[in-house]
């Protein structure tokens, strides 16, 4: 039972120091900050911090890759195998509605993933830009799907598409990193990438 505890404890600590670095990250710049700024939130001394991360990079790439990974599990739910334009259509609004509310929930993530991480160094970046392009692999799979079952347009470049619509996607992130987004807002942004993809790309109706 002290084990459990234990690890209960270690878990929620980290996760209070990782909590603490977001707000620093994201109000003075991965470069500005320091470890003292992320003690003093938490009202510890810097050497507690040092018991769980060895420093400020290690806390970067651990809230980084919980980003990424809460990211790539919203695509995973969502398998390629929808037999219809409402369908794909349906889940392609699941999708947005997730990945945006991701962001929607703490904009500071957005700003620490698609602007601090490109000044932290090429390694950071290269993560960033490895998910996206494995987020555009995954939605590629989704035209190939609706091509192969008719209901999305044979002459379509997929892999074209699916980096367009990727790019759809990750600007309206970008855009809940500049300033927290009303529900009323949001949605607008998830319709009007929706209409786009489901009529500016060429799908065909049923």
């Amino acid at each position: 039972m002290a084990n459990i505890a234990s690890e209960a404890k270690i878990a929620q600590r980290r996760a209070d120091i990782l909590g603490a670095a977001v707000e620093v990250f994201a109000s003075k710049g991965f470069h500005a900050a320091g470890i003292a700024d992320i003690a003093k939130i938490l009202n510890i001394g810097h050497g507690t911090i040092y018991r769980y991360y060895k420093n400020k990079r290690d806390i970067f790439n651990a809230i980084l890759a919980d980003l990424l990974a809460e990211m790539a599990e919203v695509v995973q739910q969502e398998p390629p195998t929808t037999n219809s334009l409402n369908e794909y259509q349906a889940q392609l609004e699941r999708i947005a509605d997730h990945m945006m509310a991701i962001f929607n929930r703490d904009p500071r993530l957005a700003k620490i993933a698609f602007y601090e991480s490109l000044g932290v160094d090429g390694e950071i970046h290269e993560s960033v830009e490895h998910f996206i392009s494995i987020f555009a692999q995954f939605t590629q799979a989704y035209m190939r799907n609706g091509v192969d079952k008719g209901f999305l347009r044979a002459s379509m470049d997929q892999k074209i598409a699916a980096n367009l619509i990727t790019s759809m996607l990750m600007e309206a992130v970008k855009q809940v990193a500049i300033g927290q987004f009303s529900d009323e807002e949001m949605q607008s942004w998830r319709q009007e990438i929706i209409q786009f993809v489901i009529g500016g790309l060429g799908i065909v109706s049923e």
